[in-house]
C-alpha cells in the first residue's frame, strides 16, 4: 500500500528545457511537489534566469534562478551535436514529462519534438510553452511576457483615462502561462493513469492572457464595445478604486447597493447618502466623474490607517495599496507563509517564496536549492541507463 504522505508527485520524472520565468514555474511547481525534474542546459547559453536581473546577484548567482529552479538537478547537454541528441532521445525515453520553452520550429529542428519521441515512450506527456501558441501566423515569433500583454488585450485596458498603455508591473503573461502548463501537465498525468497513454500539451503565454480576460471579453462580446481604460476603477461599479489617503493609497470597494449609505456614514458625507445622482450602482457610475470629485479631498485628509478602521467597521471592503517593501511586511502575507527563506551553497541564505497552493497531508517543499550548471550530468545519465564509458565520451567531446 502507498505511503498516504509521499510527495504526490514522487517518482514523476520530468526534464526541462526552458529560460527564465513561464517554463521554470511549471518546473518549480511540479518539483516542489516531489516530481524528479531535471533541468536541461547547454553549456554556451544557460538559462538567462541566471544572469538577466544584474543587480540582484548573489556570489555570481541569480536570485531568479535561485527561486524558480530549487529542487531541481541540472545538467548540462548540447542537443544541437548529434550525440548530444542521441543522449536526450534516451533521457526522453526514461522520462514522464518534458516541458520545453522553444519558439515555435526549433524542437522541431533540433529532432526533439513530440513527434520525434513518442514511439519510444508513448506514456511521454511533453508540454510546450510558447509565446503565441503552436498555430498562427505568430507560431514562431519569439516572444516576451510584454508581448504577450500587448497583444493579448492587457496593455490597452491597463493606465489611467488620459493615458497611454501600461504594461502590468508584474510578469503576469509569463506566470499565467506557467500556471497553464502546470494545469495541463496535472490533467494529462491523471489521463495517463487511465489510458496509459502520454500525449502532447500546449500552453502559452498568449492562452493564459486571453483566460484572464474572460469575465470582460464575455461583456464585450454581448455589447461589442471595447474596454476603456479606468485606472484603479472599475467600468460598472463606483467607488471601487485606489483613492489618495494623507500617506499613502487605499483601495475601497463599495460594491453593492445596500454599502452605499454605510460607506457614506464612514466617511462623514452622510448628505451625499441621499444625493439622487447617487442614490444607485447605476446613478453613481453615470456621474463618475463628479463623485470621485467629492471623494478625492476627503480621503487626502486622513492616513491609510484611519481609513481601514472605519471603513471595515462599516462593513466595506478595502485594503491599502501596498508596494513591496509593505507588502512583505504585512502581517496577512506573514500569515500565508509565502515568504520563507532558502540555502545555497554559493548564494548563502535568501529570502524566497514558498509553494503557493498548500495540501494538508501532502504539502510542496523546498528541499535542496537551485542547481550549479550542469552539477549532475554525470548522476542522471547514469541513472538513465548510460555508463561510465559512455559519459566520459560524451564529456571528451564537450556534448555534457
Amino acid at each position: 500500500m502507498a505511503d498516504p504522505l509521499r510527495a504526490p508527485l514522487h517518482g514523476v520524472r520530468v526534464l526541462e528545457l526552458a529560460h527564465l520565468i513561464a517554463g521554470p514555474i511549471c518546473g518549480m511547481y511540479l518539483a516542489d511537489m516531489g516530481a524528479d525534474v531535471v533541468k536541461v542546459e547547454s553549456r554556451e547559453a544557460p538559462d538567462a534566469g541566471r544572469s538577466v536581473y544584474a543587480r540582484a546577484m548573489r556570489n555570481g548567482e541569480g536570485v531568479l534562478h535561485l527561486t524558480v529552479n530549487r529542487n531541481k538537478r541540472g545538467i548540462c547537454l548540447d542537443v544541437k551535436q548529434p550525440e548530444g541528441r542521441l543522449a536526450f532521445h534516451r533521457l526522453a525515453a526514461w522520462a514522464d514529462v518534458i516541458i520545453e520553452g522553444f519558439r515555435g520550429g526549433v524542437a522541431e529542428r533540433l529532432g526533439i519534438d513530440y513527434d520525434s519521441l513518442k514511439s519510444a515512450n508513448p506514456r511521454l506527456i511533453y508540454c510546450s510553452i510558447s509565446a503565441f501558441g503552436p498555430d498562427g501566423p505568430w507560431r514562431e515569433k519569439p516572444g516576451l511576457d510584454s508581448l504577450a500583454q500587448a497583444l493579448g488585450g492587457l496593455m490597452a485596458i491597463t493606465g489611467e483615462p488620459d493615458g497611454g498603455p501600461v504594461l502590468c508591473g508584474a510578469p503576469v503573461a509569463d506566470t499565467l502561462g506557467g500556471m497553464l502548463a502546470i494545469q495541463g501537465i496535472l490533467t494529462a498525468l491523471i489521463a495517463r493513469a487511465a489510458s496509459g497513454q502520454g500525449q502532447r500539451v500546449d500552453a502559452s503565454l498568449l492562452n493564459g492572457m486571453l483566460f484572464a480576460h474572460t469575465a470582460r471579453l464575455s461583456v464585450f462580446h454581448e455589447t461589442g464595445e471595447p474596454l476603456p481604460r479606468y485606472g484603479s476603477g472599475h467600468p460598472e461599479i463606483v467607488p471601487y478604486q485606489a483613492l489618495q489617503a494623507a500617506d499613502g493609497w487605499i483601495f475601497v470597494a463599495a460594491w453593492v447597493d445596500r454599502l452605499w449609505l454605510p460607506f457614506c456614514k464612514a466617511v462623514g458625507l452622510d448628505a451625499l447618502g441621499s444625493d439622487p445622482r447617487f442614490a444607485t450602482r447605476g446613478d453613481r457610475l453615470a456621474h463618475r466623474g463628479e463623485l470621485e470629485a467629492i471623494l478625492a479631498p476627503v480621503f487626502r485628509v486622513r492616513p491609510v490607517a484611519y481609513w481601514m478602521d472605519v471603513l471595515e467597521q462599516a462593513d466595506v471592503l478595502c485594503a491599502p495599496v501596498n508596494d513591496y517593501s509593505m507588502l512583505v511586511r504585512h502581517p496577512q502575507v506573514a500569515a500565508t507563509g509565502f515568504i520563507t527563506e532558502q540555502s545555497h551553497p554559493r548564494a548563502g541564505t535568501f529570502k524566497t517564496v514558498a509553494t503557493p497552493v498548500k495540501l494538508e497531508k501532502t504539502p510542496g517543499t523546498i528541499r535542496t536549492p537551485a542547481p550549479l550548471l550542469g552539477e549532475h550530468s554525470r548522476d542522471v545519465l547514469a541513472e538513465a541507463g548510460f555508463t561510465t564509458d559512455e559519459i566520459d565520451s560524451l564529456a571528451a567531446r564537450s556534448v555534457i
